[in-house]
């Protein structure tokens, strides 16, 4: 996990881990807190694929950009998890708390999305091209 993702992004995926480890701990206090870190662990994956790591643009601005950073299918998925985890996140009163089980989907998704992130970074670079065609 650590090596296919940068650090930030790793240390909130290895906290939620943590907190996953022992279930029975997890009220609805803690799973929030725990899609909060996912939530931001995402921000973090979109703001790095976008260029933007020190910028001010807001998360939805970002998301809008993906696609033009990386595939259109990876920049989907990013978005459809932000938005997910954003609800679990402002769920009110009367809704039912995430379940520890969408909690792990969530770690499992998030996991994948910033790796899926992290390696269209790593793939895009310096092309060689033969020598007749420079």
């Amino acid at each position: 996990m650590a090596a296919a993702v940068n650090a930030d992004v790793s240390d909130r995926l290895r906290c939620v881990a943590n907190l996953l480890a022992n279930p029975a701990q997890l009220d609805s206090v803690r799973i929030r807190c725990c899609a909060e870190l996912l939530r931001t662990a995402v921000e973090r994956a979109v703001a790095r694929a976008c260029g933007a790591e020190d910028s001010d643009q807001p998360v939805q601005a970002l998301l809008l950009s993906l696609p033009s950073h990386v595939d259109a299918d990876v920049a989907y998925d990013a978005s459809q998890l932000w938005h997910a985890l954003s609800r679990a996140i402002r769920h009110h009163g009367y809704e039912l708390t995430p379940t520890v089980e969408e909690l792990r989907g969530w770690h499992a998704d998030t996991r994948d999305v910033a790796a899926a992130l992290h390696s269209t970074l790593a793939l895009s670079g310096t092309i060689d091209l033969p020598e007749g065609i420079r």
